[in-house]
């Protein structure tokens, strides 16, 4: 089975203390590990006010992850988040796609500007050699 790169964004409960937070993202760091995936990046993005009211919480901590994994691990960690009561919401996205999408794009957009400027190239080329004769005239 092949690499896949994911994110993992969850947000605690705002009634752990900043030490008990930095022990759960230890715990989860260690729990990615354990499974063997690869974590990439981990950005603690501090306490910030949700959008709606969860669970008669109105701000909670976001933690930002990156990493890499075969897959089968998802599911645990899934189950270990959602069972969780430190975390409010958890979620997990398979960004590797999004990676490969953007680079379509990105690919697709450069093949659609060098078409333009080939095309915009030639008309002014093809307007010299009419003009100047060449063509049949009238008598």
């Amino acid at each position: 089975m092949s690499v896949r790169k994911y994110e993992l964004l969850f947000i605690v409960r705002p009634t752990l203390s900043d030490q008990e937070v930095a022990a759960f993202i230890e715990q989860v760091k260690g729990h990615i590990g354990n499974v063997g995936a690869t974590l990439t990046q981990v950005q603690n993005l501090g306490r910030r006010q949700l959008a709606y009211e969860i669970d008669h919480v109105r701000e909670g901590t976001y933690v930002l992850m990156h990493f890499e994994g075969n897959g089968v691990e998802i599911a645990e960690l899934d189950r270990r988040l959602r069972v969780s009561d430190a975390v409010l919401r958890h979620i997990i996205i398979r960004i590797d796609e999004e990676l490969k999408r953007a680079e379509r794009m990105k690919r697709r957009r450069q093949r659609k500007a060098a078409r333009r400027a080939r095309a915009a190239s030639r008309p002014a080329r093809e307007g010299a050699k009419g003009k100047g004769g060449g063509g049949e005239e009238k008598a």
